[in-house]
């Protein structure tokens, strides 16, 4: 990049276009670029990140970024110098850059524009209306306030509107919702490439008629289109759209050169190849189609000279520019040694010849100063640059250049070596420069995306009310939702929830008391419902609460033996430790810091720890269990690691020796695979105390297995294993430190997290490299079989194909064979003797086969970062846990990853089956694991906490209102609180006191609120959420104050035991339950001391004489008099 950027800066009539192989180079080179020359503007144009001919429209994230380079292209204001293109993107045309501007925001805080029309434009040009915006390419309009969010932008926009004029402008974050910072301008850009206004509309109607006969407007693709609905792959028939496409090279002034690296015509070799493949396949069925009469819906492709460059077009292009080709053989005469030389891998020299790390980098370092070069040290960080800063001050060298410029003239200070902030992945040395990267030193670490969900956001996602849903009401029990319905009662509008019960008797539930709602988790059928006015309910919730309260007292029973064990305090000398850590691969995340911190504070102390790590697949919850397990191998304490499958204890025992490799520290791995005299050897070695950590599966848990100094166990994925082996386990970690690592909780360890009896960490944060999986339910089919594994060994990488039944394997290895030429297929599953699964899997892993067809085996098997699209066929068949881990075999590098759920015409599905699917497919973003979980509780139940049924006293009061009384029933034994009588506070302000439609148009964001206003407890609660509102739907309407103010009195009374308040303009009546909290002394002291005119009256009830001026100032009263008599309990 030297010789690009030096030939740049040194003639500014020259632009450079720079033609690299892949999405991948372009992104390194990008990087390296952006650092070297700051002051250089270049763009970055990649290619469609789908198929030709696909289904699928590229992600909201390459069209984003597509669109911001050509605009910047356009922009002669500032012209761009350099465009790094893949070759895909070079071959592929254009839609024509004119287009673009006309649908271009910028938008100025005092402007005016026109709400309705920006709120169609954006439609227009991709965006998707949600009810809360949290990803690119999305919309909501809530009134004047507008959340959109364009490509452009690291956070989305929050535009506040006063009619047709921007009031304020801020950026927000898309999981809280809330402001970070408010902004003068902003510009918002198109979405989509294909842009569906009325002219774009009419012509594609056309020519797609013209094309494709006049019938083909019987098309559900054609009908969408013409309705302006963006339908997926609609980019695949962007010709139609258009007059006339445009190349790169018709894009670009002539003042352009091309350059182009080495594998250059290999890679259009491969891509004219790919386009002619897909075009054929999709014209053979389309052909085939209309010989069927069978035309309505099959894919109708354009030609692919409409969409694509061909070899000769490209050929000529390049003939009539000024261009280079880089060999890989050095031509003298040419100067096209772009990249640089490569300076040597001190880290690997450390790790193959055992030199110190430092001295090989200071040998070189001046070596190089001799030959009078220029040296550049990029550091990650100010804490790097403050480490090499020392430690080449140790070493004598002190003349550092510590300026934080990268500016190409500032290498020619007269200080030889500099250290400057720069994230470089390698470094390289060219012409007398050389670069030395912080990873040329210590590794490579991967950045991960340091945003992590909140437990509570995590929570409030995972539940939520659908209609049709069956909730369980905490007086009347369960009945079926029906929706939000508003009531008038004497000319006064009231939200209330309507519940069915038996025999279709309604109940209407003020949102007031929507905290008395849960959701029930059974299977929907109408001998579920309770029947109003009976008392089965009261009766049925009794019984629970009985056997709830012997489950309880086992609960803490277990918790205070723990608690009166006594561990040993693991510890280990510091800097041994901070030597282990530096060797970590990643940049620790918030949350994964939080939970190393909360492991070793536990393991730090003598009480026995019993926490679960519950992290997303790959998000560094290994990482967690191995720092444990050093400390605990320093401490002279042994270690069991234990997974379920063999295939996972095995790569478990892989990364373990891996990252142990530099310490000593004795591991040994075993399975039933191992053979006898081997595990002789290693029970042996336990039994006397020279193995530290042992890595297996329950074969480890055998009678026969004795450990001299056991204290410390990892459990992974704890739901695989069975009931006597987690009897075993608890057993044998009476004295010993726990803990459990999953992605998908079992419900049961779930709740005992949530109950306090297991403490709990959550990762939630992806590595920065990964894509969320994209993930499609669709039918089974040969188009979307054949499409989706061509994409994945198009470029080189793996399938996994999952089926339920072992019988189903012969019909699919048939059905891929017969669709795919280039297949190498493999099955697994569990008939097969542990060694043929064993060596099929590792098969799969050296990459000598590309297909493998498996049962949910693989759902815990090996990590294969080059396996990136999961099919799994009949998908209704598959529990919501299982597909979650199965759907989590992909995703595991930096490659978009696909997941295709594919359902049979012949299956009809059940209604829990459809909610699984929904539920997956939804969870498209990282880090969903727990949201999952709480997913998994909604449809199938947890099991009572000491047994692993599924069923029991949850199918009769429902998941939630059982963890409720739990949670009751073990603070009581605990003494955290005394349990009074339910009451519910009925208050009458004779004004309408809920959340107005036109405040919150969407109603599941204006149900989600209800329900987050019912679970508020504290003022400083209030006021948060208050802020909120404010910040996200704009000014709180009076009708929503009084609701707020109604919520903060009935939390009030349900503390003071006052069931009933009315009032109107003269006064109010409060009416206190029998035998209520209220001391009686106090009360009559209160009576004499209080400011306002309050009386007991003869049948006790409490009257407030008080002529209000307005309802502010009733409810403000009110809250006020209801706090003094709660405060009278409390004191």
């Amino acid at each position: 990049m030297f010789s690009i950027g030096e030939t740049i800066l040194r003639d500014s009539e020259i632009s450079i276009v720079y033609v690299v192989k892949n999405e991948d180079k372009l992104y390194k080179i990008s990087k390296l670029f952006e650092q070297l020359y700051p002051d250089i503007n270049y763009v970055n144009i990649p290619a469609w990140d789908c198929l030709p001919y696909d289904s699928l429209s590229p992600s909201t994230r390459v069209s984003g970024e597509r669109i911001n380079s050509f605009l910047k292209i356009i922009d002669k204001n500032n012209p761009v110098r350099l465009v790094i293109i893949t070759v895909n993107a070079l071959i592929q045309k254009n839609i024509p850059l004119k287009y673009f501007p006309n649908n271009i925001r910028k938008l100025t805080i005092g402007a005016e524009i026109n709400l309705s029309s920006f709120v169609k434009n954006a439609i227009d040009t991709g965006y998707r209306r949600t009810g809360n915006v949290m990803d690119i390419g999305e919309i909501t309009v809530r009134g004047g306030i507008v959340d959109i969010y364009s490509p452009n932008y690291t956070d989305p926009i929050r535009i506040d509107f006063f009619g047709d004029e921007i009031e304020e402008l801020k950026f927000f974050d898309p999981l809280t919702q809330l402001t970070k910072v408010s902004i003068n301008n902003v510009t918002v850009l198109p979405i989509s490439e294909i842009l569906l206004n009325t002219d774009n509309i009419d012509l594609f109607k056309y020519n797609y008629r013209k094309t494709f006969g006049s019938n083909a407007s019987q098309d559900e693709f054609f009908q969408s289109i013409s309705e302006g609905i963006h339908y997926p792959g609609l980019e695949h028939w962007a010709s139609l759209f258009y007059p006339k496409l445009e190349s790169i090279f018709d894009i670009l002034d002539d003042n352009f050169s091309y350059i182009f690296d080495n594998s250059f015509d290999d890679y259009c070799e491969m891509r004219f190849d790919d386009i002619k493949d897909y075009f054929n396949t999709r014209d053979i069925a389309f052909k085939e189609a209309i010989k069927n009469k069978n035309v309505t819906d099959c894919y109708k492709p354009v030609c692919s000279s409409e969409l694509y460059l061909n070899e000769t077009q490209l050929n000529n292009f390049i003939s009539n520019k000024l261009s280079i080709k880089i060999s890989p053989f050095r031509n003298p005469k040419i100067d096209s040694n772009l990249e640089g030389k490569n300076v040597p891998n001190f880290w690997l020299n450390k790790k193959v010849k055992s030199t110190d790390l430092f001295e090989d980098l200071i040998s070189f370092i001046n070596n190089k100063i001799e030959q009078d070069y220029k040296i550049i040290i990029a550091c990650k960080s100010n804490g790097s640059r403050k480490l090499f800063s020392e430690q080449l001050n140790k070493y004598g060298i002190y003349n550092l250049d510590l300026d934080n410029s990268w500016h190409i003239k500032e290498f020619s200070s007269n200080k030889k070596i500099s250290l400057l902030i720069g994230n470089l992945e390698k470094g390289f040395e060219i012409d007398a420069n050389i670069i030395i990267s912080e990873t040329d030193v210590f590794g490579k670490k991967y950045s991960r995306i340091n945003k992590s969900k909140k437990l509570e956001i995590a929570l409030e996602e995972a539940e939520s009310f659908t209609v049709g849903d069956y909730l369980v009401h905490l007086e009347y029990g369960v009945g079926r939702y029906n929706g939000l319905k508003v009531v008038d009662i004497n000319n006064v509008k009231h939200d209330c929830l309507e519940l069915e019960y038996l025999s279709k008797d309604k109940l209407l539930v003020p949102v007031q008391n929507i905290n008395l709602l849960s959701k029930f988790s059974s299977k929907n059928s109408e001998a579920l419902l309770d029947k109003l006015g009976s008392k089965t309910w009261s009766n049925k919730k009794r019984k629970v609460k009985e056997k709830i309260r012997d489950i309880a007292e086992n609960l803490v029973r277990v918790a205070s033996e723990r608690k009166l064990g006594k561990a040993i305090k693991l510890t280990c000398n510091t800097n041994d430790y901070d030597d282990f850590v530096s060797k970590f691969e990643y940049y620790e995340t918030d949350d994964q810091l939080d939970a190393i911190k909360d492991v070793l504070k536990d393991i730090n102390s003598e009480q026995p720890m019993d926490r679960l790590v519950c992290g997303d697949v790959g998000f560094g919850k290994t990482e967690v269990a191995m720092r444990a397990a050093y400390i605990a191998a320093k401490s002279k304490s042994q270690v069991l690691v234990i997974a379920p499958t063999t295939i996972l204890a095995r790569q478990h025992f892989e990364t373990f020796s891996k990252r142990f490799s530099d310490d000593n520290i004795s591991i040994a791995h075993m399975s039933r695979l191992t053979k006898d005299k081997e595990k002789k050897v290693i029970t042996t070695n336990l039994k006397n105390g020279l193995v530290d950590i042992v890595i297996g599966t329950h074969t480890l848990l055998s009678d026969k297995i004795l450990f001299k100094n056991l204290c410390l166990v990892i459990v992974d994925e704890e739901q695989r294993f069975g009931v006597s082996q987690k009897e075993k386990l608890k057993n044998l970690t009476i004295n010993s430190h726990i803990l459990t690592l999953t992605a998908t909780p079992i419900p049961r360890t779930l709740h005992m997290a949530l109950s306090g009896i297991k403490d709990l960490s959550i990762i939630a944060s992806a590595p920065q490299e990964r894509l969320p999986i994209r993930s499609f339910v669709t039918p089974f089919n040969d188009f979307n079989i054949k499409e989706g594994i061509q994409r994945e060994l198009h470029r080189g990488g793996q399938v996994y194909f999952i089926v339920p039944r072992i019988k189903d394997i012969k019909d699919v290895h048939d059905k891929i064979s017969t669709l795919i030429d280039n297949a190498f297929i493999s099955s697994v599953h569990g008939r097969m003797s542990s060694n043929e699964i064993e060596n099929t899997m590792i098969d799969f892993y050296e990459g000598k086969c590309n297909i493998l067809i498996a049962t949910s085996i693989i759902e815990n098997g090996l990590d294969i970062p080059n396996a990136n699209t999961i099919f799994i066929y009949n998908a209704d068949m598959f529990g919501l846990g299982q597909l979650y881990q199965l759907k989590g075999r992909v995703g595991r590098s930096d490659k978009r990853a696909y997941a295709y759920y594919l359902l049979s015409n012949k299956r009809t599905m059940t209604s829990n089956a459809e909610k699984r699917l929904y539920a997956i497919q939804s969870l498209e973003g990282l880090g969903a694991g727990f949201s999952l979980a709480a997913h998994d509780l909604d449809i199938r139940g947890a099991g009572n906490l000491l047994g692993d049924e599924q069923s029991g006293q949850i199918k009769e009061v429902g998941v939630s209102l059982y963890q409720q009384l739990l949670n009751e029933a073990v603070s009581d034994l605990k003494g955290i609180t005394k349990s009074k009588k339910n009451i519910l506070p009925q208050i009458n302000i004779q004004a309408p006191a809920l959340i107005p439609e036109n405040y919150i148009l969407d109603l599941s964001v204006r149900l989600q609120t209800y329900r987050r206003l019912g679970n508020l407890k504290e003022n400083n609660e209030f006021e948060s959420f208050g802020i909120e509102l404010i910040d996200r739907f704009g000014a709180i309407p009076k009708e929503l104050n009084y609701l707020i103010k109604v919520m903060k009195i009935k939390l009030n009374c349900e503390s003071a035991g006052i069931q009933r308040i009315d009032s109107g303009i003269n006064g109010a009546t409060l009416e206190v339950i029998n035998n209520g909290y209220i001391d009686p002394e106090k009360f009559i002291g209160w009576l004499k001391s209080s400011i306002y005119d309050v009386k007991i009256r003869t049948d006790q009830k409490i009257n407030i004489s008080y002529k209000w001026n307005s309802i502010e100032e009733r409810l403000d009263i009110l809250e006020d008099i209801t706090l003094q008599i709660k405060n009278l309990i409390d004191n």
